[in-house]
């Protein structure tokens, strides 16, 4: 065969080349871009349906085309501690959930990273109520909540009608006297019922801090010195509150070993206090519960009407080689809008609602208008300050742990009550002293 002119092989070459670059750059387009993983680690925060957790990620994961986020889900017993380790060890998640208040310790390693790092802008953090402050560490925010929770009252109207109490107690006073008639008289009935209990005295003994807390709060007291070096328990507020407490079992008004949630299910307990969201573990009692209990703020006490504060907010690790894919997922799962569906649990919603969308806000007021839960907890929650959260930062293991045995010990007469203040202050001070 003829061999072809110089031209041609080059102009064929040439078109060849073309076509070739042409199909690679065509294969490319049609190639998905490669999507950044953020791993997020979790409890099952979502009270009565942790499965719905999971869809929420889904949908996540279905809306973006630049972020995919793999779930691991926790149990509430380790996985506090399992992030942590994790975190200080410098394998942990991008994104994980942790309590409001946040880990000092995490916070002072430089563990986690502020919000204004992963792409949060000024508008976004000026929606969040002033609350928020409880995540502030040297003048940044360093975690989105979720949602809020507060201690209010829960009591039993049907058995408050019966022994002649249309309205919930207001002050300690009321809420003394009213329980202790409740429990004689219905012991003079028959069927003792006991007129208040302390959740965490005899069930779920963690929640004994947030009680503890509560109450010496509304004497006045606080956890530590403002400098937050001391632990300052063993106090005038704190022999008030405790000496309260104590009175209930002294005089038999409460009864130990009781469960206060399961007792107020089943009806064996009129009234108790703890987080709101502790609504949806009532109202799983069906036809034990359904239209029998209500709502109210905390009684009032020496000084205030103020009570402990939780919830719970998304943090990330600090040094991540693409923040802004972990602020992408966490300003989408913190958001105004998927905010809301915390609401169903009562959680209470982070933001202002004067600064999110309107079609948002028509949410929320529908929530609030239209279970009567809504106004005692947003009563409550107005009268709550982040100084509590912000003092029990330091020392929360210590805190914690000591508070968990010496309360419980001081309030059933087991122990003097100014020995277990003194011993919650000096296991505290250790660990505020460094060990």
């Amino acid at each position: 065969m003829a061999s072809l002119p110089h031209r041609l092989i080059a102009t064929a070459l040439a078109a060849a080349s073309a076509l070739a670059t042409s199909a690679c750059s065509a294969e490319q387009a049609s190639k998905p871009a490669e999507r950044t993983t953020i791993t997020f680690w979790t409890m099952p925060f979502w009270i009565g349906r942790p499965n719905n957790l999971k869809h929420l990620v889904e949908d996540f994961n279905a809306s973006q085309s630049k972020v995919e986020v793999q779930l691991t889900v926790l149990d509430w017993q380790t996985g506090r501690e399992t992030i942590k380790k994790a975190v200080m060890n410098g394998r942990g998640p991008d994104v994980w959930l942790a309590n409001n208040g946040l880990e000092l310790d995490l916070l002072t390693a430089a563990r986690l990273a502020p919000l204004d790092a992963l792409g949060y802008t000024a508008e976004d953090l000026g929606r969040f109520r002033p609350l928020v402050k409880v995540n502030e560490y040297q003048g940044r925010l360093y975690g989105a909540p979720l949602y809020f929770d507060v201690n209010v009252l829960l009591y039993r109207k049907d058995i408050l009608q019966k022994y002649g109490f249309n309205e919930p107690p207001r002050t300690w006073e009321e809420l003394r006297s009213t329980a202790a008639a409740i429990t004689s008289r219905s012991t003079a009935a028959g069927k003792k019922v006991a007129g208040w209990q302390f959740k965490g005295m005899d069930d779920h003994l963690n929640a004994i801090n947030s009680t503890w807390e509560s109450f010496l709060c509304q004497a006045g007291g606080a956890l530590t010195s403002p400098d937050f070096r001391t632990s300052t328990q063993n106090s005038e507020a704190g022999r008030t509150a405790m000496n309260y407490m104590k009175s209930f079992y002294t005089d038999k008004v409460s009864t130990t070993g009781t469960s206060a949630l399961n007792g107020f299910i089943e009806g064996d307990v009129a009234m108790f206090s703890f987080y709101q969201s502790v609504i949806s573990d009532i109202a799983a009692g069906n036809e034990k519960t359904n239209g029998k209990w209500a709502a109210a703020p905390m009684p009032v006490g020496p000084k205030s009407g103020c009570s402990a504060v939780g919830g719970h907010s998304l943090v990330a690790r600090s040094g991540l080689p693409d923040p802004g894919a972990a602020g992408t997922f966490m300003r989408w799962l913190a958001s105004p809008s998927v905010s809301t569906q915390f609401m169903e649990f009562h959680g209470i919603f982070p933001y202002d609602t004067a600064k999110v969308p309107r079609e948002t806000k028509v949410v929320v007021d529908s929530f609030y208008n239209t279970d009567p839960s809504w106004a005692a907890i947003m009563t409550q929650f107005d009268r709550s300050t982040p100084d509590l959260l912000l003092q029990d930062r330091h020392g929360f293991a210590a805190r914690w742990d000591a508070q968990k045995s010496e309360v419980v010990a001081g309030v059933d007469g087991r122990t003097p009550v100014d020995q277990a203040l003194r011993s919650i202050d000096g296991k505290v001070g250790t660990d505020l002293n460094g060990g």
